[in-house]
């Protein structure tokens, strides 16, 4: 029987293992892990080395596990895995030190992101967060790609080991400027479609829920500007170029000061669901301790 030394048997040697066979990539790997390609390589040969095995085939710059590599990436996410219990259970606060790269869309940006930062600014101080704001469908690409260590949107990220739990929702009104619309007036549906509509990107999942929303009026839709970033639908709403479906929770300074007012309709939004998306394994204290936090903060928010 072979003894292992540990020489190159190391949790880093490990992580850098899985990683490298998630994301097939060396300069990814590097990102991810916030080391330098060269240490990517040096970690992989100095387990393959240990292991006396090759993990991975290199044929044209493509990255595939080899036989001997599949094998040994389901034993790795179980030592990963009994790792990262370990020292979520024995490690003190204090210890917890990191970058965790966080996706969020715009409602969280505009909400409570601000109290999650002060959080962990006074809580894990040896904790930083590294944020990006874009649309769902780009940052559920980005948790794919092994970029993002979790998502904040609004679906659930289809994909077989990513767990997607539920942490709110938010209502959804029209909103304009006091200019195009009569504040005291009832708005049906079909009369809402006369006016330009400020909508969401084709086939993304607010332009869905619209398109629920207005059901047959919306044959011939009057959807004058498209776009993915809420600052831009507010921008266009607050100077009069059309009506756009908003959680007024992101605009109260609008709705207060007048700039912005809420469309009376006959007919009611269907709330806005928001997901937090992370990945199930590897899960680094850092990211469970980031992950409780962002939940308590959510629920603190929509207990308002």
């Amino acid at each position: 029987m072979r003894t292992v030394e540990a020489g190159g048997l190391t949790i880093k040697n490990l992580r850098t293992f899985f990683w490298l066979a998630r994301l097939c990539n060396y300069h990814a790997v590097a990102r991810q892990l916030g080391i330098t390609q060269p240490a990517v390589t040096s970690r992989i040969a100095s387990l393959e080395d240990e292991l006396g095995i090759r993990l991975f085939s290199r044929d044209r710059q493509l990255v595939t596990l080899t036989p001997e590599g599949q094998d040994a990436l389901r034993l790795c996410e179980g030592v990963l895995e009994r790792v990262d219990d370990i020292l979520m259970r024995y490690s003190g606060t204090a210890d917890h030190a990191g970058v965790v790269r966080i996706g969020i869309v715009d409602t969280v940006a505009r909400t409570w992101l601000p109290a999650v930062l002060n959080r962990v600014r006074k809580e894990f101080p040896n904790i930083v967060l590294e944020i990006t704001n874009e649309s769902t469908m780009e940052l559920h690409a980005m948790l794919r790609s092994g970029t993002l260590s979790m998502s904040i949107t609004i679906s659930p990220c289809d994909e077989v080991d990513i767990a997607n739990t539920g942490i709110g929702q938010y209502p959804i009104e029209w909103v304009a400027s006091g200019e195009l619309i009569e504040k005291d007036r009832v708005y049906t549906s079909q009369e809402l479609t006369a006016f330009p509509l400020i909508g969401y990107l084709a086939n993304s999942p607010p332009a869905l829920l619209m398109q629920r929303y207005f059901g047959d009026a919306m044959q011939m839709p009057a959807v004058r500007n498209t776009t993915n970033s809420m600052s831009t639908m507010i921008w266009l709403a607050e100077n009069g170029l059309g009506i756009a479906a908003i959680p007024p929770q992101a605009i109260p300074q609008h709705l207060g000061d007048g700039r912005l007012i809420v469309v009376r309709t006959e007919r009611r939004f269907d709330p806005m669901p928001f997901y937090l998306n992370c990945r199930v394994r590897p899960y680094s204290p850092v990211v469970k301790v980031v992950e409780a936090l962002i939940r308590e903060e959510a629920e603190r928010f929509a207990n308002q």
